[in-house]
């Protein structure tokens, strides 16, 4: 993607460094437009040591031989400024084209994102004219090509602790390429529900039985689906990787976190009636547990635990046939034969199953397979047959799955 990063003139303005360096090593193209005001907090020469093509300052608009600021709203995918100052929003608001990244502002197709991430006092940030310039830069319907991300709280560069802060690096790496216009509450979007994570089948006050799913799967789907501008809702166990958090911001996302095989049930069904499409990737216990309301003493360790079928929740869902819904399973197998897998796919046929070849390397000290890892073996059975086998990185496993479902 090629992504062109405005930064304006707040303290955080250095954090643009280690944000222009995320997006390369990400594999995006990345150009800089540094703004009066950012001059004063950033070094232009340094983004270059970073990777950056080109880093453009405010006055050099005039001096191109082309038009500057329609050459690179042309070359840009997406415009993201990080950090936005109260300046430059104001100038925004008003349609100014005073300098090179409000023509720029202007001279970008509306088809283009635009994302803009607010850094600034709390006082600037709650003052009525900050929050109506705010406000200007959305509601005009024409403007359905900006985001405006929420600020972060925590201690300001005045030591004073409130709203304002600058989202974290990590955030506006992974936000600012999957972003995709327009943002419209009443546009009618393909809905993705996506479970992931292990879920925990408690024992006691004290023990539980759970796996080593990390949920970065879901992280890759989810990425994935929302760079094609759907919503999704992922429901995840409690403890799956913290980078689901850092998709928080994205107006089309939402993350529910639950611990039980149960809890994950009802999320599933309370939101899942008008999906188009459910990944089942989550590590989904087979069994519940009498629970102990004390926790269960030594002298008791002979007596065996009171095993329960947990709820099935892939079979529920195919059973209960939505007309719209397409489902992908996701089979977790020390042995990905075909026997296993097309068994597997007959007990429960949905449009494709993936099984992922797993060891958590516990038991044999060996490496893990599957759970925690980018890298994984794959074989879909879609039809009854296997129709895929290849080794992929969780990212790619989602682009191949969304190019296969066609949604």
């Amino acid at each position: 993607m090629k992504i062109l990063l405005a930064v304006c003139g707040s303290i955080s303005a250095y954090k643009s460094l280690d944000i222009a360096r995320g997006l390369v090593n990400n594999g995006h193209k990345v150009k800089v437009i540094l703004t009066k005001g950012a001059q004063n907090f950033v070094i232009p020469q340094v983004f270059t040591y970073l990777g950056v093509e080109d880093v453009y300052l405010n006055e050099d608009d005039f001096k191109n031989k082309n038009v500057l600021h329609v050459e690179l709203a042309r070359w840009c995918d997406t415009l993201s400024i990080a950090p936005l100052s109260a300046n430059t929003l104001s100038r925004l608001a008003r349609g100014e084209a005073s300098d090179l990244l409000t023509s720029i502002f202007l001279a970008l197709d509306s088809h283009k994102t635009i994302s803009v991430f607010p850094a600034m006092n709390s006082l600037m940030l709650k003052h009525p004219f900050t929050q109506e310039n705010l406000a200007e830069l959305t509601k005009l319907k024409s403007l359905k090509n900006v985001f405006i991300s929420p600020t972060n709280s925590g201690v300001l560069a005045c030591n004073e602790i409130g709203e304002g802060k600058l989202p974290d690096v990590s955030e506006l790496i992974e936000l600012i390429p999957i972003l995709k216009t327009p943002f419209d509450d009443e546009m009618i979007r393909k809905k993705i529900i996506i479970s992931t994570g292990a879920t925990i089948s408690p024992i006691d006050p004290v023990r539980y039985l759970t796996n080593s799913s990390s949920g970065i799967t879901g992280f890759h789907l989810a990425k994935s689906a929302l760079a094609r501008g759907f919503e999704v809702v992922v429901i995840a166990g409690k403890n799956a990787c913290s980078e689901l958090n850092l998709l928080s911001k994205h107006p089309l996302y939402k993350l529910q976190r639950i611990v039980t095989v149960r809890d994950m049930h009802q999320a599933i069904v309370s939101e899942i009636k008008n999906a188009d499409a459910y990944f089942s990737a989550a590590a989904i216990s087979d069994w519940e547990f009498d629970f102990a309301s004390e926790k269960i003493k030594k002298d008791q360790e002979n007596e065996s635990l009171k095993i329960n079928p947990a709820i099935d929740i892939l079979k529920t869902i195919i059973e209960t046939k939505y007309p719209k819904l397409k489902i992908i399973g996701f089979a977790a197998e020390t042995n990905l034969n075909d026997e296993i897998l097309i068994k597997k796919f007959n007990s429960k046929p949905v449009d494709i199953l993936v099984g992922t070849k797993v060891d958590n390397g516990l038991a044999t000290k060996s490496l893990e397979l599957g759970f925690s890892v980018e890298q994984a073996m794959y074989r879909f059975v879609e039809k009854g047959m296997v129709s895929f086998e290849h080794s992929l990185s969780k990212a790619e496993l989602a682009e191949v799955l969304f190019q296969r479902l066609k949604l």
